[in-house]
């Protein structure tokens, strides 16, 4: 029987420990100051409380719940949307919860992301809208730490604040953790924040990665001016914007000058050349004696020191590339010499666009309705990180997409360097108040203003990549819904005892469509959400094709089939049906010939 279950997270992690020795890679969260926490890496997995830490660690109450979300199977699915406006393409968009779709996608995108870049709550009152569903009940909270007990509280003082960062943390540490299993090994994930989290998502990011891992706080300035509050000394106009890398084969790309925007204005017997002074200020950490060798006779001025070393300059000395002149020593750069020269990326984004830019344009240009999205990102900030860390085919993941700016910056960024990077967005079906003017314009949902950004980026960019669009929805089969009713019987037992009737529909939810079947099995298999698919009809079967790359599921739905199906199979295609379909020596035949799983 073809698997129908999401990806088990406890058994794909030790199926992967038992592949490779980098066991730091695979848990990074176990290690706690570059050595391994035998406590804690049994914890990940098995369900076990640590009654008493000694040792340095980051806790909060709720933090073994969060152990036991991860390693919880979803038995949800992801449903095509009906929306026959969306111009089809490889990218996709995904309305829903963020931890069951990060869970979907465990099995076909593991290993497969570049880059991450999410924009989570930052845990305003006003914003913050997973508590209800991940967060601590007052008492529960009181209680776990150790504030109420049978005869009263045992503070004056409840600790509301705490609860605040505790429902943050709960919400953000199983979906940070499931994240990193689809980056790959060179991809890096960033994380923009306030100050209200920034110390913790730290941590948090420590754990999960490895602060050895941690490659740069990218300090964004989102504000131009200073707001006129009373309740405050400072304005924020910064915010912070936390880069790591999945392994260290993860790069950042270097600031790049190149040679072609270089002039040369002299020249000689030789050639074209420009000139460069070879001193550098000689002082604190570039205090160097070594450096101050002679070149031509002459070494460097008072306080100075060369740029190059010793080796390298008698080189260039030997083919007449210094001068005196005068008053220093002169270096010669000719043009069939030159390199690019690279440096370091700089930690401080000043100018790659404000919340005040990002709206005016996402609001009025892009919409035109003011006030539709409150501090959308700008599309230049996004870009930026693309450019350092993503190359022309690879694939982006946002899973708290918002307005849906990363979208529209993958296509920017692909228009300017012909590149073929996808996106894959996430974003929760969260409503709009009733008399904001987003709702007014009928955008009831948060993910509605996403869609439809998507759609009015490719319109006005021309862009020839559309996406496939899908929705978070209970399992089409009816085995996880019986499941629920019966959780001390196994998946194995339900599904015989749904097989055993004689309707073959009765292991599907009533209304199940065939093409959500399709897109549920394959995702559970390994096939993207961008794998294409077309309806194919023979004088006596009719069938789904599912393809990409080189792999192919061909589904055929009939209530009975014969062994002369396989003509119509491609070779190396697997066929998927009912059980029921197929008499049992039919089953024996067509397995003999051809890859054949059943429902």
């Amino acid at each position: 029987m073809i698997n129908l279950e999401s990806q088990d997270i406890n058994n794909h992690k030790i199926e992967e420990l038992e592949k490779v020795e980098e066991l730091k890679n695979i848990f990074p969260e176990a290690f706690e100051d570059g050595k391994l926490n035998i406590e804690k890496f049994k914890k990940l997995l098995f369900d076990i409380k640590d009654e008493k830490t000694e040792h340095y660690s980051f806790n909060w109450s709720g933090k073994q719940d969060c152990y036991k979300i991860i390693k919880q199977k979803s038995n949800a699915t992801l449903k095509l949307d009906d929306d026959k406006t969306i111009l089809d393409g490889d990218n996709v968009f995904i309305e829903g919860d963020n931890l069951e779709v990060l869970k979907l996608l465990q099995t076909s995108y593991h290993k497969k992301i570049k880059m991450i870049y999410i924009d989570p709550p930052y845990n305003k009152d006003k914003d913050f809208v997973y508590s209800d569903t991940w967060g601590d009940t007052i008492t529960n909270y009181l209680i776990q730490t150790d504030q109420l007990r049978e005869e009263g509280y045992t503070s004056t003082k409840t600790s509301s604040s705490g609860r605040r960062h505790t429902n943050w943390l709960n919400m953000i540490y199983p979906r940070l953790w499931l994240s990193r299993n689809l980056l790959k090994d060179d991809g890096v994930i960033f994380v923009s924040i306030d100050d209200d989290e920034v110390h913790n998502l730290r941590k948090v990011m420590d754990e999960i990665y490895g602060e050895e891992n941690f490659v740069a706080s990218f300090l964004w300035k989102k504000k131009s001016t200073t707001s006129n509050t009373k309740g405050t000394e400072v304005s924020p106009q910064m915010d912070y914007n936390l880069c790591y890398r999945k392994t260290d084969k993860a790069k950042i790309k270097q600031r790049v000058k190149e040679k072609e925007n270089r002039e040369y204005p002299y020249n000689d017997s030789e050639g074209n050349y420009r000139i460069t002074v070879i001193e550098k200020k000689d002082s604190g950490s570039y205090k160097r004696n070594t450096m101050k060798y002679p070149i031509l006779g002459y070494k460097p001025r008072d306080g100075k020191r060369w740029q190059i070393g010793e080796k390298t300059a008698k080189e260039l000395e030997l083919k007449n590339r210094f001068y005196y002149d005068g008053e220093k020593i002169i270096q010669k750069i000719y043009d069939f010499e030159d390199e690019d020269t690279f440096s370091a990326q700089p930690n401080i984004l000043p100018d790659v666009g404000s919340t005040d830019s990002a709206a005016q344009f996402l609001n009025d240009e892009l919409f035109g309705v003011s006030e539709l999205f409150d501090n959308p990102k700008p599309v230049n900030l996004i870009k930026h990180f693309l450019n350092l860390a993503t190359n022309e085919n690879d694939i982006i993941l946002d899973f708290f997409a918002g307005s849906g700016t990363t979208a529209h910056a993958v296509m920017q960024q692909n228009i300017e360097d012909n590149g073929n990077r996808k996106y894959i967005l996430v974003q929760l079906p969260e409503t709009t108040e009733e008399n904001s003017e987003a709702y007014k314009a009928g955008y009831k949902k948060i993910s509605d203003i996403t869609k439809a950004r998507i759609k009015k980026v490719i319109e006005k960019l021309d862009y020839k990549d559309g996406f496939k669009s899908y929705k978070l929805d209970s399992s089409n089969f009816q085995v996880f819904k019986e499941l629920k009713k019966r959780p001390n019987d196994s998946f194995e037992d339900i599904m015989k005892m749904l097989k055993m009737s004689v309707f073959t529909e009765n292991i599907l939810t009533q209304g199940a469509k065939h093409i959500d079947i399709v897109y549920e099995v394959a995702l559970k298999n390994g096939f993207s959400l961008s794998a294409k698919n077309e309806e194919i009809k023979t004088p006596k079967y009719s069938f789904i094709r599912l393809y990409e790359e080189r792999r192919e599921f061909c589904f055929c739905f009939d209530k009975e089939i014969q062994t002369d199906i396989q003509e119509f199979i491609p070779e190396g295609a697997k066929l998927i049906c009912f059980d029921k379909a197929l008499s049992d020596s039919t089953k024996l035949n067509l397995r003999e010939n051809i890859d054949l799983e059943t429902l």
